[in-house]
């Protein structure tokens, strides 16, 4: 029961911290959107034990614009099947706009930070500050490429060392159809244990809107799928997961 309460806990002070920066910054805000998704897989990678597991989770997502910039917040509630602890993860994000442009390929350039965070006995909180561009895309509703210095946690018993991350993210519409998601591509480091290898994180989501033909007048209900290709997961060296989730998200 104290597990479980810890657990929630975590949930309402990261959902605080969502109402309170979209509370904060309501007053030049240009858009918002809040969603909720179920996701349910069965390959998830247990990469230091080397086997699968199935998994399902909550998903909270806030995302907003401003005339200064724009903020993302996420947090994960992920419950497994092999019996190892429920995990909780978040995190916030926020860019800050140098420059709007109206010609070339980029049309706007921005600062940015982030801040990831998981919720367990040996939790971590990661630190991300860097820049960014919004590329102009033929038929994309955003396409985005930022750097960031990954400053990461020094856990007592792991001490892994700072490195570098390139993440894209992208959304494309058509009809009732999205196609959204991110790419993030990490450089190699080490820690106490030894070299920590380079990899990366895709996650495309594949959505359909069936809100109109249940009557829905505002917001989106998808379904679809989300396919997560993590190479050489947490650093550990020929550990892929593969993994196709089941995805109902619901934006209000």
């Amino acid at each position: 029961m104290a597990k479980q309460s810890m657990k929630y806990s975590v949930i309402a002070a990261l959902l605080g911290v969502i109402l309170s920066c979209s509370s904060a910054v309501s007053a030049d805000q240009i858009w918002s959107d809040f969603s909720v998704s179920y996701l349910r897989g069965e390959d998830y990678l247990n990469p230091f034990a080397g086997y699968e597991y199935g998994s399902k989770g909550i998903t909270i997502e806030h995302a907003s614009g401003h005339n200064w910039g724009s903020t993302f917040t996420f947090v994960d509630a992920l419950t497994n099947d092999d019996g190892s602890a429920d995990e909780i993860y978040g995190e916030i994000g926020a860019n800050v706009d140098v420059a709007k442009l109206e010609y070339g390929v980029i049309n706007s350039l921005y600062l940015a930070g982030q801040i990831e965070h998981q919720a367990a006995t040996s939790g971590f909180t990661n630190y991300l500050y860097g820049f960014g561009v919004g590329l102009v895309v033929p038929g994309a509703d955003y396409f985005n490429v930022v750097y960031y210095r990954r400053i990461n946690d020094k856990l007592v018993d792991i001490q892994k060392a700072d490195h570098n991350q390139i993440s894209i993210n992208w959304s494309f519409e058509s009809g009732n159809f999205r196609f959204d998601g991110f790419w993030d591509i990490v450089d190699a480091t080490h820690n106490k244990f030894g070299s920590v290898a380079s990899g990366f994180l895709l996650s495309p989501q594949l959505k359909y809107n069936i809100g109109p033909a249940l009557g829905m007048t505002s917001g989106r209900l998808d379904v679809g799928l989300e396919y997560v290709y993590w190479k050489n997961k947490f650093g550990i060296d020929g550990q892929d997961e593969k993994n196709a989730n089941l995805l109902i998200k619901w934006h209000f």
